[in-house]
Formats: C-alpha cells, structure tokens, sequence
C-alpha cells in the first residue's frame, strides 16, 4: 500500500520496518530458546563418573582400557558389589570339586569424595590378590604442581602436590616418586599385593599423549600376571545376574510378540485419536497455505524515489519545486487548450478560472510560490515547511481535478 509524500510530491511506500522487527525478534527468541535446550541436553560430567573406563571425559580411563585390550590383556569391568567379587574368586575347579582360589587384580579408580575402605580387602589380598587403588587421599607437600618423574617405562606426568611421606614408607616399596615422597607405593599383604596412588589420574584421558603414564599404569596391572578387573560399580554401574532381576520383578521381553502382548494398546489408540484430531483441527484452523505473490520490480519507481531521496539530502527543494512546476504549467496549458509554447500567466490564470468556474486566486497563489521558490536558487528555497507542503498539496489538486 502506498502513501502521499507530501515533501516531494509523489507516492512511496509504507516503511516495514515494523514487521520486519517482529520478526527478527521472533526469531532471536527461538534462536536463545534452542541455545538453552542444546545446553541442557549437553552431557556432562558426573563426580561419580570420574576415573570410569566408560568415560571420554578427560578425568576417564576409557582410552586407557582400551589401550589395554590392544595390547591383548585379559582385562574385563567389575559392575556388582564388592562381596560378589570376592565370592567370585573362588571357583570348583580341582578334581574333587574343592574351592581354590583363582588370583585376579582389581583397580578401583576412586571418585571425588569417596574414602577407600582398604582394611576390609586385607584377606582378600592376603589369598595372592592384588588391589589397586588410585586417589588414596595424601597431605600436600612443596612438591610443583605439575612435574615429570622417571620410571621404567618413561616419563610419568604428575599434576597433584600430594605426596606419601617417607616417614610412613616403612615395609612399603616407593614405586614412583621424587624427595617430597611417594606418589604410588606398594604393601605386601600375605600372599598378595596392595598399590596406591595420590593421584586418580594416573592414566587418565587427559594423559593420551604423556610418554609414561599409560604404560606404567599397564605394568602395574599386569606384573602379577592375573586376570585384571576394574570396579566400574564403584562409579555406579551396576548389572545385574537374572536372580537379581526376577527378584527386583524386571522381566525381560523374550520376543516382540511378548513385547505387543503386554504394550497398552488402549493407551496407545487414544493418544494416536487425540494426535489426528489435533492434526485436522490445525488444517482447518490454518487452512491451506497461499503462496505470497512475486513482486513486479518497478524500475522507474526505483529511479524516482532514489533521486528523491538524493535531492532531500542536498537540501534542493529549489531544484525539485522548478521541475515540477515547468511539468505541471505545461500539463496545464495543454488541458486548457493554450498549446505547448509559454503564455503569459495572466492569460493562463483567465483561461484556466473561466473554464473550471474557480476562483482565480488559487492558480495565482500556486504560481507565485513556485517563482519564489525559483528565483530563490536550486540549492535553497525561502519557502517556510508549511509553505511547500501547501504547494504540493496544491499542485495535487490541480492535477486531480482538470478542466472540461
């Protein structure tokens, strides 16, 4: 839709800025609303799952298991209780079916916040185990934050200040450490082994590209030559055995036609109902979509209404005001029959009031304004704001309303 420009004298169209600003917020409102869903689905890091050889977080071990199965160690994750793990180890193999113990290490990755319970693996350890642990809480020391402690298989990275004394290493073996003390040490318990670390993160994933960390944590696991399994249910993994499902009452589908048996159909058929009636009301609310029809580029419109634009800024309304009045004096005359050459403006002003039965006083104002806006010079007019809008609104209605 288009509207007077009283300014210039001609039509232009309605500013949509309006509309285009909705828009824009409309669309900055579901931009941040997407943000915010991305941002709380994103995964994160749970305390708990910290040091799991199922994380890919940088403070998980998952690289580190799977460094170890590529190097072919028997090494397997431990999802039961503690006390199912020790019952575990023994097993009917000798002739007689008498229980024997089968040795195994299990390395347990403590999560933050969480004391390890060592006294009550001691027996376990004493049958020819051996017992992992990494995160065994130590004072801080002077030690540097971060530094590189040579071990047999390379430079071992160490970011924690946290040290074992050596006052309190008494029949313990310092397996790697530096003069501030022990940074992992080892204890005989009777026929078995326990080993700790300051730090939970050994050989986490962060240290995919340390030199040592990785492989000195492989030969800690794999010197007693045992079967190797890491406590996943220590950071809440746990699977059950079938007696744990049936008496937690977790039946198991055994095919898709037990699935369907049991599926709520009921449920299912009235939501699928209220889904379509949801659907047919929004057609017919909405009814069927109108293509938006494709503009006519105007290019004369586009030339005028840019030279308009150009002439408003230099401030020649002077300019504007003789070009229009010559077209306009000109069109004038035509109509009245008075031909295409310059007349006095006398006998245009006779001629146009005898002819439309006006007064005359409105030609001659019409015509005056526009020589003073002349004479005045194109760069500036000494007509007043209201002056020049009373021209053009004079110079619409001569042209709206012709002689006969």
């Amino acid at each position: 839709m288009a509207e007077w420009d009283g300014e210039y004298g001609h039509y232009r169209q309605k500013n949509t800025m309006k509309s285009s600003k909705r828009w824009f917020w409309l669309g900055l409102a579901g931009v941040i609303l997407l943000g915010l869903v991305l941002l709380a689905i994103a995964p994160v890091s749970n305390p708990r799952t910290q040091g799991s050889s199922f994380s890919r977080f940088p403070d998980g071990y998952g690289a580190w298991y799977a460094y170890m199965e590529n190097q072919g160690v028997d090494i397997q994750r431990w999802q039961r209780p503690p006390e199912a793990l020790m019952a575990e180890a023994l097993m009917a193999e000798a002739p007689m079916a008498e229980a024997t113990m089968v040795p195994m290490t299990l390395l347990q990755v403590m999560p933050p916040g969480v004391t390890p319970f060592i006294g009550t693996w001691n027996d376990w350890i004493a049958q020819g185990n051996t017992l992992i642990i990494l995160g065994v809480s130590q004072p801080a020391t002077e030690a540097v934050f971060s530094s590189q402690i040579s071990s047999a298989s390379g430079e071992v990275q160490i970011d924690t200040r946290r040290r074992r004394s050596p006052t309190l290493i008494n029949n313990q073996d310092n397996l790697l450490g530096d003069r501030y003390g022990a940074v992992v040490w080892q204890q005989a318990i009777g026929e078995g082994q326990l080993i700790q670390a300051s730090t939970p993160h050994l050989a986490a994933n962060a240290y995919q590209d340390a030199p040592g960390n990785f492989a000195f944590l492989a030969d800690l696991a794999t010197r007693s030559g045992q079967t190797i399994w890491v406590d996943e249910y220590l950071h809440g993994y746990e699977q059950l055995t079938p007696e744990d499902e049936q008496a937690a009452g977790i039946i198991s589908p055994r095919s898709w036609s037990m699935y369907l048996a049991e599926t709520p159909w009921l449920l299912v058929v009235v939501q699928a109902i209220a889904l379509t009636l949801a659907l047919l009301w929004g057609f017919r609310r909405l009814g069927t979509p109108i293509a938006l029809p494709t503009p006519v580029a105007n290019n004369s419109e586009a030339y005028i209404t840019a030279l308009a634009s150009v002439l408003r800024q230099a401030k020649s309304t002077g300019f504007v005001i003789e070009m229009v009045a010559k077209a306009e004096r000109l069109q004038l005359q035509k109509q009245l029959g008075l031909g295409s050459s310059p007349v006095p403006d006398e006998t245009l002003v006779a001629t146009w009031a005898k002819q439309t039965g006006h007064t005359p006083n409105t030609l001659t104002r019409w015509l005056r304004l526009g020589q003073r806006a002349i004479a005045s010079g194109r760069q500036s007019s000494s007509l007043s704001e209201q002056e020049l809008v009373d021209w053009l609104q004079t110079t619409r209605k001569l042209r709206s309303d012709p002689p006969p």
